[in-house]
């Protein structure tokens, strides 16, 4: 092994059983070095093999899944030949891992205290001091308020940010050689995101850790990562240094990954990638051939990694090529109102109207203002974006347009008519002309229920005239409108994917014939391919049906990509409005600025 690796991965190859003794290769020939102080990046769409490689990376193996070849040396031992009790002897010490969701980390009903006891005498390397001290320590190191309390306190009592600080803290304190981290900082918002990211390249650097980031989010990891990996179905398909692969790809699949990212200060709409990525690894021939519009016949067998120069490869044979990015200037692109054919500003007709609104929670006897007087309109065709951080009353403000949160004062109206407070106060009109699609589908998709059942429904509540051959016709157009086959009906949820499953879910809101749809973070946990294939999907839909939308979302990029109006709110206040691009390319409130600057962007400096 070479001594300026702490992680070496040669030829790793997995897969998992689907039946019998069939078993899918989903990893395939991945050759991957991590060195001591340097951070990879490892990026690609929902499927590719991600996680199932990081976690393989640890020696840990799930349910189902087989080594077919290959090994990982850690500290001079093959964990993929390890048994269980020597690899317990490296997990914490040798190797940590910290994943997206931090619920999997800590465990509600411990106090944070307890966790940091439980891995510190476990795993210490002989710190003398005894653990309350040291996990005060790293609470501070990491940013979280009064440590020495904080170790008293449960989990659900810290901010989703700060849970994530603290599993970070315990996957460090014990001064791993090698980090691994699986989307880390996916579903927060950017300022958040920018703190922890800070964080993690700062202990990296100074605990001279070995990390790999696995992220969806390529703009994130070509401005903290040395190098950049992407993996399509299995196998790395270009890897080099970061800003290189992401400002020169020589792989058509990285570029489409690339001009999927939306930007903050570009007002083009994303494009997402035609068609799915195969659900396993493709050895015949270039496994991207069937998706890319370059394919020609020579892609059609195996093709190996092409250097392009000493640290920079990838695998295609046309590796001489630069592919471009499609960067344009923005004083060069029309503003998204225009983008989609200005329905907004040819319309000018009010659809909602939302005057110093206010909503209050109260809990142990103390109030807080979720939502403070906040006012706006939306015209027909418009999509109105709101943005900030978490707990700064996005959501809370989009539930009380719903229906679903009682608002302390102010008043909401549809077509200039006042709307009752509570959804199941409503008519059933008002309720079918207001319909909401809420970030994760898996909550609001009945698990029991077909596709078809789940779609059935709004058509049986709001067009009770629509029966029979009517009703399959109107869920077939639907779903041909949104870019899925009728293959799916009879399928339930957890056989789709992310995307799929999103899809479903603006279907079910669109069957009601609304007039404003209200879209709550609904892209945050897709990858970019998928999120630009759902935002270009909105767009569409809003262009043939002239609807209004209300999109909540942290992502300045997206924003910027779909609104025509911007709202920023910060503590439950709208602290800055405008057009869209005004607001974002001349920010004038301080908070605006502190957004935006947040923003990854590997294009600055370059």
């Amino acid at each position: 092994m070479n001594d300026g690796f702490r992680l070496e991965a040669r030829d790793l190859s997995m897969g998992y059983r689907s039946g019998g003794k069939s078993i899918a290769q989903v990893v395939a020939g991945v050759n991957l070095s991590l060195a001591a102080g340097k951070m990879v990046g490892l990026a690609g769409e929902s499927g590719c093999g991600k996680s199932t490689l990081a976690l393989s990376l640890l020696g840990y193996r799930s349910p189902g899944a087989v080594l077919l070849g290959g090994s990982v040396v850690v500290g001079g031992v093959n964990l993929l030949a390890a048994n269980r009790r020597a690899l317990r002897g490296y997990w914490g010490t040798k190797i940590a891992y910290l994943p997206q969701d931090t619920s999997t980390s800590l465990n509600p009903a411990m106090r944070i205290g307890r966790h940091f006891d439980e891995v510190l005498r476990r795993l210490s390397r002989g710190d003398r001091q005894a653990p309350p001290q040291v996990a005060s320590q790293w609470l501070e190191r990491v940013g979280i308020p009064d440590p020495q309390s904080a170790l008293a306190r449960y989990p659900h009592q810290f901010s989703g940010g700060q849970q994530q600080r603290i599993a970070l803290a315990m996957a460090v304190c014990t001064k791993p050689d090698v980090l691994v981290l699986d989307e880390p900082t996916t579903g927060l918002d950017v300022v958040t995101q920018a703190h922890i990211n800070r964080l993690i390249a700062g202990l990296c650097r100074d605990l001279g850790m070995a990390t790999l980031h696995v992220s969806h989010n390529l703009s994130l990891l070509a401005e903290i990562c040395d190098e950049l990996v992407i993996m399509y179905a299995g196998e790395i398909v270009e890897s080099g240094p970061a800003r290189t692969v992401y400002h020169a790809p020589r792989h058509p699949y990285t570029a489409a990954l690339i001009n999927a990212v939306p930007h903050v200060h570009q007002s083009k709409t994303p494009k997402g990638i035609p068609g799915l990525p195969p659900e396993r690894v493709v050895l015949s021939q270039c496994a991207f051939a069937d998706r890319c519009t370059l394919r020609a016949p020579e892609c059609m067998t195996s093709i190996p990694m092409i250097r392009v120069s000493a640290r920079h490869a990838a695998r295609c044979i046309r590796v001489a090529v630069e592919w471009p990015r499609e960067d344009v200037p923005p004083e060069r692109i029309a503003s998204p109102g225009l983008d989609r054919n200005g329905a907004a500003s040819a319309s000018q007709q009010r659809v909602l109207e939302v005057r110093d609104l206010s909503c209050v929670f109260v809990q142990k006897h103390k109030a807080t203002r979720a939502v403070d007087g906040v006012s706006f309109d939306v015209q027909a065709g418009q999509t109105v974006g709101i943005a900030g951080e978490s707990g700064s009353g996005k959501s809370t403000l989009l539930r009380a347009i719903a229906g679903l949160v009682h608002p302390a004062s102010g008043s909401i109206a549809l077509r200039d008519r006042p709307l009752e407070a509570s959804a199941a106060a409503r008519s059933i009109a008002a309720r079918k002309s207001i319909q909401i699609v809420f970030q994760n589908p898996d909550a609001t998709l009945n698990p029991r229920h077909t596709i078809l059942q789940s779609l059935e429904r709004p058509l049986r509540l709001f067009h009770p005239e629509v029966t029979g051959r009517d009703r399959t016709e109107r869920i077939a157009e639907m779903l041909r409108r949104v870019r899925l086959g009728p293959e799916l009906l009879e399928r339930r949820p957890r056989h789709l994917s992310g995307g799929q499953r999103q899809r479903v879910a603006i279907a079910r809101a669109l069957l009601a014939s609304p007039e404003v749809i209200l879209c709550d973070e609904v892209t945050s946990a897709l990858d970019v391919s998928v999120q630009a294939t759902i935002l270009e999907l909105l767009i569409e839909l809003q262009n043939e049906s002239n609807l209004a939308l209300i999109f909540v979302t942290h992502d300045l990029g997206v924003l910027r990509a779909i609104a025509d109006w911007a709202l920023i709110m910060h503590n439950g206040k709208v602290c800055e409005d405008g057009p869209t691009a005004t607001v974002l390319d001349n920010p004038r409130h301080p908070y605006t600025r502190e957004l935006i600057n947040s923003v990854p962007d590997p294009l600055r400096g370059h």
